[in-house]
């Protein structure tokens, strides 16, 4: 097969411009040029290039001396969102789940090991975590990863566990990978996950895998919750069947699709 240089050399840039663009995801700020050629693995020059390119077309600005992401950046996450076949009339169900409960609803998709979360309905009740579309969080820790993990078949999740790094956030963060496997059976085998208090002390969630009309798991809804509210009994199985109901509704469009 013949290989064509400059496409070649085309990709490598493409791979070089994104590598530039991740490195502020770090702390969010504004960065020197030193600073992105050393996150990025860059040399200065192909650091400088690659950030002037962003700059000219307003993905990035700068100052002559620091650079930054410009709100057109999120133009790039947009096209995603915009592309599934899912977002589209999902969040007016998001939103009523919201006012049934009163609590924070979100769906995210399953990135590698991450969730990445593509919908919000954030309640006016505040949480400790300020969780926005395009948030990425390990999966093990929070229950729309859990619910799409429980999921995974067997080899898949064997593969997950091996190469995961199980760090323990809180107290209550289960980093152990036999006893994630437990957990995650289970959780395929009630339908749902419950995850409290393993991301941050005042969070817990309920999630349920979404699938689409072959069957496959393409995304998780849920809904977050003060940990205190969720020792009730009876506000756990409300919940529950509000979010069984959501789920349920989203299902059944994705199936005239």
């Amino acid at each position: 097969m013949v290989v064509d240089d400059q496409k070649v050399e085309s990709v490598q840039g493409f791979v070089r411009g994104l590598a530039v663009i991740r490195c502020f995801r770090e702390d969010g700020g504004r960065l020197t040029l030193t600073e992105v050629a050393k996150r990025a693995d860059l040399s200065r020059a192909s650091a400088r290039r690659l950030l002037y390119t962003l700059c000219n077309e307003n993905y990035a600005a700068t100052d002559g001396k620091v650079f930054w992401l410009t709100p057109r950046i999120l133009d790039l996450g947009y096209s995603y969102l915009s592309s599934m076949e899912l977002w589209g009339f999902a969040q007016e169900y998001l939103e009523q789940l919201r006012e049934t409960l009163g609590e924070s609803t979100s769906i995210a998709v399953l990135e590698g090991d991450d969730v990445v979360f593509v919908i919000r309905a954030q309640a006016r009740r505040i949480l400790t975590s300020a969780l926005g579309v395009g948030s990425r969080i390990p999966a093990y820790v929070i229950s729309l990863g859990r619910a799409m993990l429980s999921t995974l078949p067997e080899h898949e999740l064997e593969a997950y566990l091996s190469r995961v790094k199980l760090e323990k956030l809180t107290p209550h963060t289960v980093d152990d990978p036999d006893t994630l496997r437990e957990v995650l059976r289970a959780d395929r085998a009630q339908g749902y996950s419950i995850v409290s208090k393993e991301l941050e002390l005042g969070i817990s969630g309920i999630g349920m895998p979404i699938r689409n009309r072959q069957g496959q798991t393409i995304a998780a809804i849920s809904v977050n919750f003060h940990p205190d509210r969720g020792l009730d009994p009876a506000v756990q199985e409300r919940i529950l069947e509000s979010l069984h109901h959501t789920r349920a509704q989203i299902e059944s469009v994705l199936k005239l699709r």
